[in-house]
This record gives structure tokens, sequence and C-alpha cells, in this order.
């Protein structure tokens, strides 16, 4: 099953454990915690951390992946038919994001 990333009121914000909205840079999974992950821009050493929701958005918990670490060099999608119903395609990071 594909993992999708969650976007909040079109800014990239995600809420920590306390329910406080922030926004949370990152350099690799690891820097953003268990059911965060880091997404990049393609080619870009830093990131926002998401949350991580499976393709109905129902949240998961997934460990941080070694994959994460370094630059990536494509996304998941380039058109919002390449995402599940419900997400569209950022542009930015060229990944599916909650609508």
């Amino acid at each position: 099953m594909k993992l999708c990333k969650i976007i909040l009121a079109s800014t990239f914000l995600i809420f920590s454990f306390t329910g406080n909205s922030i926004s949370k840079s990152c350099s690799s999974d690891f820097s953003c915690g268990m059911g965060y992950t880091c997404v990049k821009e393609p080619f870009k050493m830093s990131g926002t951390c998401m949350k991580t929701v499976n393709n109905y958005g129902v949240r998961t918990y997934n460990s941080p992946s070694t994959n994460s670490l370094g630059t990536k060099t494509s996304g998941s999608c380039t058109f919002n038919t390449d995402c599940p119903i419900g997400f569209k395609c950022d542009r930015q990071y060229k990944e599916c994001i909650k609508r």
C-alpha cells in the first residue's frame, strides 16, 4: 500500500504531540519522529515533516526510513491523477497530499 502525506490548511504545518500547530524542518525521517516523514523537494537536502496516512486518509505510524537520508531524485506523482481519490499532487514536493 502506497503511503501519502497529509497537508493541512494549504501550508506545510503539522500537529506536534502537544496539539500545537508548528512547521518543522528536517533532513531525514529520523528528525521527524514516529508517524511523520520528511518530505523533500527533488534534489534538496532538507524538507518538512508531514504526517503519514494510507490511501484512505487513515493515519499510519511507520518507523523512520533509511531511504530518507540524502536527496531524492523524483517524487511519487506528477499529476493529480497519479494520486488516490481525496488527494492531490503537490507541485513543489511531487508527493500526494490530502486535500
